[in-house]
């Protein structure tokens, strides 16, 4: 199976259906394990949580609020109870960012790089916003990343804002190249 690309097209959506009541007995199991990992999180000292969904955008629309909001709510809802920030990353839904945002509520939010950073500022609207930039472009030369870095840090001027990737590292990355970034933003006016 390795070199399999998953996306939209080679996913049985139909098992969704016909497989209902095994799927939310697996959701039930994840939560439960996830909250524990939550929960030993916080006892080792973490300062916030962050939720990576990062195969919800190849879920199709109607099947998000079970499949994608649901379950991050419930998650969302625990580190609430237990009085830690959380962060989620719906990766990849596009403009339901909106919409996964009203109704889960997590603290803040995780972009990808395919959601337009000017959108991601008018539409989620109160929440902290962390990520967006390609990491692809981490393997282009020094000026053009900047040059990336800085519309992001403008776009969020004045705004809750964390920087940070839409996605992780490439492994073709140089990691020099995000020494460089990161010595960049830390010392950007």
């Amino acid at each position: 199976m390795m070199g399999l690309k998953i996306n939209k097209d080679n996913i049985n959506f139909d098992l969704l259906e016909k497989r209902k009541i095994e799927i939310n007995l697996i959701l039930e199991k994840i939560n439960s394990f996830l909250c524990l990992h939550i929960e030993n999180q916080i006892v080792a000292g973490a300062d916030v949580v962050q939720i990576f969904d990062s195969w919800a955008g190849l879920l199709k629309k109607k099947d998000l609020e079970k499949y994608c909001y649901e379950p991050n709510l419930k998650l969302v809802n625990f580190c609430k109870a237990s009085t830690i920030p959380v962060i989620c990353f719906p990766k990849g839904i596009g403009k339901d960012y909106a919409n996964f945002y009203k109704t889960v509520k997590p603290d803040g939010i995780n972009i990808d790089y395919d959601l337009d950073p000017e959108w991601a500022r008018k539409n989620l609207e109160g929440a902290s916003i962390q990520g967006g930039m390609n990491p692809k472009i981490l393997l282009l030369e020094e000026k053009k990343i900047c040059d990336e870095a800085i519309k992001y840090l403008q776009v969020f001027k004045d705004y809750p804002y964390i920087f940070n990737l839409g996605h992780g590292l490439l492994p073709e990355t140089n990691p020099d190249k995000v020494k460089k970034l990161i010595n960049f933003i830390k010392n950007y006016n």
